[in-house]
């Protein structure tokens, strides 16, 4: 075959695929069935070829960097297309894993074939007599290497080391099915945006249950309620209360680390974003994951009426919260809704009683309520010497404890966090 007809092969061939047709959108693929286009021609432009050539590569060498993609970078970045698409086929797999139909089956092995072919063009022959190699793209590495969670590397191991068109497809069919595809790909946790939808959040913070010192009770229940969820088992929504910095996120987060290899994902909701919560649903719902939607430092003043949005969906609503959907909220309001003094007077309103069980009431909504009251001197005490062990300061244990209730008398009081606040000072300073 001639390298004429090799172009014009591939290209007409890379224009067929039926599920993964979004990549025909991207512009590296773009840019490169443009080249193929062109070489493939009876008398091709060498300005048309060179242009969209060194188009093509300069989208995947800023694409390397952004993505954090290595070795083959053509290969490395159809992968992550591939990850990242959100079609039929991957959403279907999300939830089904490897029990999808044959049919469908054989459709996306074709578009196997196809992408294979396109992976293991080699750009630098095809385009050898107008311009020289490329070939640091072969083997790159990124300046930025970001840390990945440790699971996604593996099963994205499996993916990048595919010889086959099959082992390809079976490959993509477990990572969408134990990570997730599109906005699922690369992220554990999120936060939502009004316009965008899911947002992954780059930088999850990673406390682990025993970074928490004490509340054993506390971690027990809200660990139980979660493998409970994970295991299709009943379960329920959660409220935290607590003083500031006693670590009821931290709580929280710490569960979704130790979960998520089981499918459960973290959705971080602001409280002005209660009225769009049935959007948060709606798009959760047909994902094949377990979701928490996280809203932290939940309470409302006594004017504000948007928790009725919130107190509808905990009643089930019309369609009832999915199964695969809990809420975990953290306050330091007991009842989330400031109560005041006009609540107990009729003078304003003649159904007090009702006024004041409507406010009162939303708390009640949540089957678990779990209290992290402020720790103690002794166990305030007990969190600065964990902390301190895990950064190996070195100091006499009867000086720590004194510089320890120094520093909470002039500051914020007994917290974790004011323990932790305490420790990075005290590490600056010997």
């Amino acid at each position: 075959m001639t390298e004429k007809n090799y172009c014009q092969n591939l290209y007409l061939n890379s224009g067929s695929l039926l599920i993964y047709r979004n990549l025909l959108k991207d512009p590296v693929i773009n840019k490169l069935r443009e080249t193929l286009k062109e070489v493939s021609k009876n008398d091709p432009n060498e300005e048309t070829i060179l242009t969209s050539h060194y188009d093509m590569y300069h989208n995947l060498l800023q694409s390397a960097e952004s993505l954090n993609l290595s070795g083959n970078v053509l290969k490395a970045y159809i992968i992550n297309l591939l990850l990242n698409d959100k079609n039929f086929f991957s959403l279907t797999c999300e939830r089904y894993g490897h029990n999808i139909q044959k049919d469908l089956y054989n459709i996306a092995l074709k578009d196997m074939k196809i992408i294979r072919s396109i992976i293991g063009a080699n750009l630098d022959s095809i385009i050898s007599s107008f311009t020289s190699p490329c070939s640091f793209l072969m083997n790159y590495s990124p300046t930025n290497k970001s840390e990945q969670v440790q699971e996604f590397k593996d099963y994205l191991f499996k993916v990048l080391n595919s010889d086959s068109d099959e082992t390809l497809l079976d490959s993509l069919i477990s990572y969408y099915y134990n990570i997730g595809c599109a906005e699922l790909s690369n992220h554990v946790a999120f936060k939502w945006d009004n316009t965008k939808g899911l947002v992954g959040v780059k930088s999850f913070d990673k406390v682990n249950l025993d970074d928490i010192v004490g509340y054993e009770y506390q971690k027990e229940t809200l660990t139980k309620n979660t493998l409970d969820f994970i295991s299709g088992q009943p379960a329920n929504n959660v409220l935290i209360i607590g003083s500031a910095g006693t670590g009821k996120s931290s709580s929280v987060k710490a569960v979704v680390n130790k979960f998520y290899s089981s499918g459960l994902r973290l959705v971080q909701i602001s409280k002005e974003q209660l009225l769009c919560l049935s959007d948060v649903l709606k798009e959760l719902k047909s994902r094949g994951k377990y979701f928490i939607i996280f809203i932290d430092d939940l309470s409302f003043e006594e004017f504000e009426t948007d928790y009725k949005e919130m107190k509808s969906v905990l009643d089930g609503g019309v369609e009832g919260i999915p199964k695969n959907i809990l809420i975990y909220a953290t306050s330091n309001r007991r009842h989330l809704i400031k109560e005041t003094w006009n609540d107990r007077m009729a003078d304003e309103e003649i159904h007090t009683a009702d006024s004041m069980n409507e406010k009162l009431s939303l708390s009640e909504r949540f089957g678990i309520v779990i209290t992290y009251d402020s720790p103690d001197k002794k166990h305030y005490l007990k969190i600065v010497q964990s902390l301190a062990k895990k950064q190996k300061i070195e100091i006499n244990e009867e000086t720590l404890n004194q510089e320890a209730s120094k520093w909470e008398l002039r500051t914020h009081g007994r917290s974790g966090r004011t323990a932790k606040q305490f420790i990075n000072y005290i590490s600056s300073s010997i």
